[in-house]
């Protein structure tokens, strides 16, 4: 009613507008169910469109519709184009006679023998021209698709789909307008091009737009039901309208269903926009070196094996049905594949709830089908009625849905876990074994029915399906690593189902030998290296971030002066250095980053570097100190049980979630958790690596381990007790901490190192310390601690973890600190790792030693939590963004520069990227920080890795530094007044946090649960 009060305010308005008023009349009530306008319909059908959710909806209508045209074109022709190529005369046809003697009865019941001759029609090379006209498309896609592919990966999947969708268009015109072989043979191969960009790029945005394992699964599974009904329906369909309409009809229906889809593609899509907005594409490896992964070599494999049995049969079982079946009717024989297709229905809905619920049983499913195609094709030739070879061809239809519901998503998960997360190549590859089935089918099936029989074939089908099952096998080892969370989404779950040894030994009898040489991590090797981004693109953020901070018009037009100048200038030289760099380093960024943002980085390492972490409470408060000993001894124990798992190289992969789910993480940081040490330095710090032999922790210096095997927790715990007892008794007025040397700015810290090291004790206590495993910090009880809040106790352990400078050495990558009254945590050195190998190690001394976690309290938002924010389809991480970008705002009265950590360990020897959360976009934030920033930092294109890189290269090249990084402006996009982070592993009793990076700053470490916001600053 709200229209019609808008529409009478106004009667001057001069454009006429239909006005629509429906209604709807229950149980005696008018209730009004649409009143509004055609604008409006449409405004809001555009913004329907551009829901995540409906897009992902329409890719699948779309995409479905494209793979049913196609695999409909392919079959159509079976009962047209026999008959039609005889109609035309395009054989020659040749007559010969056969002499028959039959026999003939009279009327008083003697019979005699009538000699007749037969006249008979042939046509000269038949059914050779047809096999070729029939393979043609599969070979002319078979060649296509490894550029295909690759085409798909560089431009994107929605412009090739459109390219797909024309040349099918008009390849189908063109049959159905076509009166000779030759044009015929032309469309035919005309069609295979354009289907091997629709069928690849339409299988590969469904990858890319259902990144779930699960929801992939179900697409696929659609999206092979309307290929197989396609197929199936195609026969009868094209048969029915040649009888009573002529050949043009049928093609012609085809062709204009082909143009809609098209134009749904364009219009829907928009591919130019989504271009646009998602910038530079991963470059994803080529069709030939994907298939020289094994796993995915062997699915392409399966692929081809399972759909032989259909290309082999579909164009010899006609001939095999009249010559054994006389009673078979012609349309009977034309619709024989047509019941199949319900059990191919069936096979694609058991195989996606299967792997809904048994996600790593893709090799067995896809096996299973194997087999029952095998048995199937060995029973066809003993059928001998209708309804008998329908059963067997049910079976097989059944198994290729199998074979084909587990492959299609499994070669997605290969690419996202060993590749890059790009797709047109991966299905170039599925459609490259479909087309080596249907191309080889037509032209080899019928040599082999003529020389060896119809029961040969199928036996040659059965022996080569269930001999290739068990190869199916090899792929189950695929899922042998667990996968992690370790991205945007996902809480952190403490696993203890799980047998410990199993994945990680024995600590006494399976202890790493240093003597043993450790087994090179396989999976690492195939990781990609991070991009290096455009100049131009980067340059372009860099204005767009300059706006959001920029305090006047001047000042922002000052910058894109400079900016213009160092693109048109220095830019080009030092972008092709960076290059260069790029091509010879396994990972460009780590040759600055580390450096710029640690080891150059002046200031002290506790608050503005090391973060904190407080564990949950261990319960061991007691007035007898051998409790506290005794848990110490065991989390000693935890830690070195990890130790020997990352000396093995046996850790577990991890795998990425959320945005790029699957994708497989580089494990490098791991490696060097226990041996890596910060030594200060006048300017640059070094980051040094030790051996990793290491049987000792400095608490003074402690052996725990010997001769390979660790110390018992009784005897351990004699020793802290010992050490504990022995400090206390020397401790005086007059000793400062030592440690504190490792808590000033680095310049100070580096000076006071050179004085320590002048004396021969101290310089060997030093290499101890540096060669130690971790450092063990026993403290007194704090509930006398000035800084410890009574109401607020998880926030005042976090606050101890990260400020507190006495006995304690910060250089040290670990520092792990237990007090008497409970409080156990650990502080980190920062440049060695991200938090990610931190938590995972805790969690397993943790579980090492605890059976269940016991509630902290802490501040936290329960209102609600990022179920909710999922449910109206927006990110929790981009609401709790904004949310801070609001909250900081309100205090200062204008944005500032964010830093918020994307990870990039997909990459080799990837750590993070900035995601920069304060956009131009603020009103659009939660779309902007989920489709826009997050992908482009995950992927390697965001601009700070990339611009501190070409800061650095000038130093060296340059004589004067250009004047974009001496700007004010590139000073204040770096300083970094709010610092955030997403911790999706913390768990629910434990705190995490930092503190600012810059004096005036904020650091605020966050989780996202199902029903509440925890936030810690």
């Amino acid at each position: 009613m709200k229209n019609e009060g808008r529409f009478l305010k106004n009667p001057t308005n001069k454009r006429k507008r239909l006005h629509i008023h429906t209604e709807l009349q229950i149980m005696g009530f008018v209730v009004p169910i649409l009143n509004r306008d055609f604008d409006e319909i449409r405004q809001e059908v555009r913004g329907r469109i551009k829901e995540e959710k409906w897009q992902r909806r329409l890719v699948l209508i779309i995409v479905s519709t494209a793979l049913l045209l196609d695999n409909m074109l392919y079959m159509v022709i079976v009962p047209i184009i026999p008959d039609y190529l005889r109609r035309i005369g395009a054989y020659k046809v040749k007559y010969s006679y056969q002499l028959t003697n039959d026999t003939v009865g009279s009327e008083n019941g003697t019979e005699y023998f009538v000699s007749k001759l037969h006249k008979i029609k042939e046509y000269e090379s038949e059914d050779t021209s047809l096999g070729y006209l029939f393979a043609s498309k599969a070979i002319i896609q078979l060649l296509v698709n490894p550029f295909s592919g690759a085409l798909i990966d560089r431009i994107g999947y929605e412009i090739p789909m459109i390219i797909g969708l024309v040349i099918m268009f008009s390849s189908t015109a063109i049959f159905a307008l076509g009166q000779s072989y030759g044009i015929l043979f032309f469309a035919r191969s005309l069609q295979g091009l354009g289907s091997a960009f629709a069928d690849t790029s339409g299988l590969a945005m469904i990858a890319n737009r259902f990144t779930e394992e699960a929801e992939r699964s179900k697409a696929l599974g659609i999206a092979l039901a309307f290929i197989s009904f396609g197929s199936l329906v195609a026969p009868p369909f094209g048969g029915v309208l040649y009888e009573f309409c002529g050949k043009p009809v049928p093609f012609l229906l085809l062709s204009f269903v082909c143009l809609l889809d098209g134009f749904m593609v364009f219009m829907v899509i928009h591919p130019k926009t989504q271009r646009a907005e998602t910038g530079e594409r991963i470059k994803g490896p080529t069709v030939f070196r994907l298939l020289l992964d094994p796993y995915i070599a062997v699915c392409a494999g399966a692929l081809v094996t399972a759909n032989v049995s259909l290309a082999f049969l579909e164009p010899t079982i006609s001939k095999w049905m009249t010559d054994t079946m006389p009673t078979v009717t012609e349309w009977q024989i034309g619709l024989v594949w047509l019941p199949p297709f319900l059990p191919h229905v069936l096979g694609v809905y058991v195989a996606v709830k299967l792997l809904k619920r048994y996600s790593q049983i893709s090799w067995l499913l896809a096996a299973v089908g194997l087999g029952l195609e095998g048995i199937s094709c060995f029973i066809v030739p003993f059928a001998t009625t209708y309804t008998g070879l329908i059963i067997p061809l049910s079976i097989l239809c059944f198994g290729i849905s199998l074979v084909d519901t587990a492959l299609l998503p499994l070669l997605g998960y290969l690419v996202d876990t060993r590749h890059a997360s790009v797709y047109g190549s991966v299905y170039a590859i599925a459609d490259i074994s479909y087309s080596i089935a249907y191309a080889i089918g037509p032209v080899v099936a019928g040599t082999v029915v003529a020389n060896l029989g119809f029961f040969s074939l199928n036996l040659i089908i059965c022996l080569s399906n269930v001999l290739y099952a068990p190869a199916l096998s090899f792929i189950r080892s695929v899922y042998s690593y667990k996968p992690f969370e370790n991205d945007f989404d996902g809480d952190y779950k403490r696993d203890v189902s799980f047998n410990e040894s199993e994945f990680y030994g024995s600590l006494e009898n399976q202890h790493f030998d240093p003597k043993q040489p450790g087994h090179q991590y396989a999976y690492d090797q195939v990781l990609p290296k991070p991009p290096v981004p455009e100049l131009k693109a980067t340059l372009e953020k860099y204005v767009k971030y300059a706006g959001v901070v920029a305090d006047s018009k001047s000042q922002l037009f000052q910058t894109e002066r400079f900016v213009e100048h160092f693109y048109r200038t220095e830019g080009p030289q030092l972008q092709k250095r960076l290059e260069e760099i790029a091509d010879q380093s396994s990972n460009w960024i780590n040759h600055f980053w580390l450096k710029t943002m640690y080891l150059e980085n002046r200031v002290p390492l506790p608050l503005y570097s090391n973060p904190g972490y407080a564990f949950d409470d261990p319960n061991f408060h007691s007035d007898n100190k051998d409790d506290m000993f005794k848990y110490i001894a065991l989390f000693i124990q935890g830690l070195f049980d990890f130790k020997a798992v990352v000396d093995r190289r046996e850790l577990p992969s991890d795998y990425s979630t959320g945005m790029f789910g699957g994708s497989l993480m580089c494990m490098e940081q791991f490696w060097y958790l226990f041996s890596s040490y910060r030594h200060p330095r006048l300017g640059v710090d070094t980051l040094e690596r030790v051996d990793t032999n290491t049987e000792h922790i400095t608490i003074y210096i402690m052996t725990v381990m010997k001769d390979g095997k660790i110390i018992d927790r009784d005897n351990l715990a004699k020793q802290l007790a010992r050490i504990k007892f022995m400090a206390d008794k020397s401790i005086t007025s007059n000793h400062w901490p030592v440690g504190f040397v490792t808590a000033v700015n680095r310049d100070k810290a580096s000076l006071a190192y050179k004085i320590l090291e002048k004396d021969p004790i101290n310089r060997k206590s030093l290499e101890d310390i540096k060669r130690s495993a971790f450092v063990v910090c026993l403290d007194e009880s704090l509930q006398s601690d000035k800084m410890m809040s009574k109401d607020h106790p998880a926030s005042s352990s976090l606050s101890y973890m990260i400020s507190t400078v006495n006995n304690r050495w910060f250089d040290k990558t670990f520092q792990f600190i237990f007090t008497e009254d409970g409080l156990c945590g650990v502080n980190y050195e920062h440049s060695v790792a991200e938090g990610m190998p931190m938590f995972k190690m805790v969690d397993h001394a943790l579980n090492y030693i605890i059976s269940k976690s016991l509630n902290i309290e802490i501040l936290h938002y329960t209102g609600y939590g990022k179920q909710f924010i999922k449910s109206i389809n927006a990110s929790p991480d981009a609401i709790v963004q904004m949310a801070l970008q609001w909250t900081f705002f309100k205090c200062h009265g204008k944005l500032t520069s964010t830093y918020e950590t994307a990870s990039l360990r997909r990459f080799k020897q990837g750590r993070v990227e900035n995601l920069r959360s304060a956009t131009p976009e603020t009103l659009n934030w939660v779309k902007q920080m989920e489709n826009e920033n997050a992908s482009m930092a995950v992927t390697g294109y965001g601009i700070d890795n990339h611009l501190w890189a070409l800061k650095d290269i000038s130093l060296q090249m340059c004589d004067i530094m250009p004047k974009i990084f001496s700007d004010a402006m590139f000073r204040e996009l770096f300083t970094f007044r709010l610092s955030t982070s997403q911790i999706p592993w913390l768990p629910d009793n434990a705190a995490v946090g930092y503190g600012p990076v810059v004096d005036d700053g904020y650091g605020c470490a966050y989780k996202l649960s199902d029903g509440s916001i925890k936030m810690q600053k």
